[in-house]
């Protein structure tokens, strides 16, 4: 349960830095990011967003085991 409470608390700031990036011009206005890397961005950047979100909380739930 004691798991589950710091993974639940460690997800929130990137919840809301996945909104915050969600409501910026990019996603807003419909081009999913078209203007990053000079335009060649598409649906790139949303896609890293996930892999990183993925990997840090691999990496939140592996510090947690290891403390155990």
């Amino acid at each position: 349960m004691k798991d589950l409470l710091v993974l639940a608390a460690g997800t929130v700031p990137l919840l809301t830095t996945g909104v915050s990036f969600a409501q910026s011009g990019n996603m807003m206005g419909g081009t999913w990011g078209g203007d990053w890397m000079g335009g060649h961005g598409g649906i790139w950047m949303p896609i890293l967003m996930v892999i990183v979100v993925i990997v840090v909380v691999a990496l939140v739930v592996w510090i947690v085991k290891q403390k155990k």
